[in-house]
């Protein structure tokens, strides 16, 4: 229990050290980038995960590449992530499939599509999707994974990464209003609000999407201990959703839209119940080996 209330409270200072450096960042970065102040605060927020990730790890005393996922030859780490963006792709592309024979998506006709346009779609999403992969993964599979894993084990380390993972992708910060002068308190009176998403029922689909997405992860963390395959699973996951988004549409004709969720276009109760298959998978491959 002390160990899960730790490492709560360590999430907890990630939100409020993010919010101390926003105000900064915008200094530094407003002069090049002019930015709206939520994002420099979603920046902020992510660049103090990394930092209280590090800490995390240190009150262990288990602060080290390895802790954070990165262990193994580089070839093999670089294997793994390889393997892992191809099983994210598959999984992908098994529910955008899906997505399309049932109506729910459908093909961009004003979008002008060839074989230079996809792969340059492609690749911009990839690289998107390997940053996000890296940034995510090396918080959440990586540094608290390994604090939690090493005080409890893996039914409740998977199961409070997950959950955490799926609850900070509901925190969403609205923009300040133009005139509100921007100071170092501005991100803390916009935190209160970020959080309603948690009073709406609505959100349980895309929410249990993502908390069973984080259960893969974390059964792939297991297998390889460490986490280049969950890097790629990320990637490749976030890069044919990125490039879908670009080429198809939501209908709303469909009688099958109850399946996709009213907050994303993809993800809802059928991904939902495409993940948890592959998680089924994973932890009899998994039990065998062990």
């Amino acid at each position: 229990m002390r160990a899960i209330i730790t490492f709560s409270l360590f999430v907890v200072l990630a939100f409020v050290l993010g919010a101390v450096m926003a105000y900064p960042l915008k200094l530094l970065l407003d002069p090049f980038l002019g930015l709206a102040f939520r994002k420099y605060l979603t920046y902020a927020t992510l660049i103090s995960g990394v930092i209280v990730s590090a800490i995390y790890l240190q009150l262990y005393n288990l602060l080290s590449f390895e802790s954070f996922g990165y262990c193994g030859k580089p070839f093999r780490f670089l294997k793994n992530m390889f393997n892992g963006f191809v099983y994210g792709i598959a999984i992908m592309l098994i529910i955008e499939v899906l997505l399309y024979l049932l109506g729910i998506h459908e093909i961009d006709t004003h979008r002008s599509i060839s074989l230079a346009i996809v792969m340059e779609r492609f690749g911009k999403a990839m690289l998107a999707g390997l940053l996000i992969g890296l940034i995510e993964e090396s918080i959440f599979r990586g540094a608290l994974f390994s604090g939690l894993y090493k005080k409890t084990g893996a039914i409740i380390t998977i199961f409070f990464s997950s959950l955490i993972y799926s609850g900070v992708h509901f925190i969403r910060y609205r923009e300040v209003p133009v005139d509100t002068d921007v100071g170092w308190l501005t991100s803390f009176s916009m935190m209160p609000e970020a959080f309603r998403r948690f009073h709406e029922w609505s959100i349980l689909d895309y929410f249990l999407t993502l908390f069973i997405f984080g259960v893969l992860l974390g059964l792939l963390r297991l297998k390889h201990r460490g986490i280049a395959a969950c890097i790629g699973v990320h990637a490749g996951i976030v890069t044919l959703v990125k490039t879908n988004d670009y080429f198809t549409n939501r209908t709303q004709e469909s009688t099958h839209n109850y399946l996709v969720s009213e907050y994303n276009s993809t993800f809802g109760w059928l991904s939902f119940a495409v993940i948890l298959i592959f998680v089924v998978i994973d932890f009899i491959k998994l039990k065998i080996n062990r």
